[in-house]
């Protein structure tokens, strides 16, 4: 396989669902990260754990079946069992709906990159999908660098 090339972009959101199949750890982290940008954020998984119930978005408790695709965006899989990946991968292909696997760039159409936002400002790290790590530290150095900055400003306008 060809090394993947992502392009870092901002994608329009508004009024369109997004599904993560999933229904553990993973997908509760990936539900958290999401929420910062859209409340249409729904997961299912046979099994969610009390933390996703607990957040109040709507989880669907059953097994996945690939009608459902046609029904969102965006699908992000917080699955690791490889047969079940493959499978996804070619339902979202034939439903040409994007589709991220957590932790698993090879089999991503997309990656999120580590994200500040504040305001209308984001600023966007990306590693290609490669180093998750490295991104999130550079943006936290980023977030530390403006929000310093932006204290100073207070502090000398007042």
């Amino acid at each position: 396989m060809s090394k993947k090339q992502f392009l870092p972009i901002a994608i329009d959101i508004t009024n369109k669902k997004i599904l993560i199949i999933g229904g553990g750890e993973d997908a509760y982290k990936k539900l958290k990260i999401l929420q910062r940008s859209t409340d249409l954020v729904e997961v299912l998984a046979p099994n969610v754990i009390s933390w996703i119930k607990n957040t109040g978005i709507k989880y669907h408790e059953q097994q996945y079946d690939k009608n459902v695709l046609k029904n969102y965006y965006l699908i992000y899989s917080c699955v690791e069992d490889p047969a079940f990946v493959r499978q996804l991968i070619r339902d979202c292909r034939e439903a040409n709906v994007l589709l991220n696997v957590h932790d698993q760039p090879d089999f991503c159409e997309f990656v999120s990159p580590a994200i500040y936002k504040q305001d209308n400002i984001s600023i966007a790290v990306s590693s290609n999908g490669e180093d998750v790590f490295k991104s999130i530290k550079i943006r936290n150095q980023l977030k530390d660098y403006f929000e310093n900055y932006r204290l100073q400003k207070l502090l000398i306008a007042n």
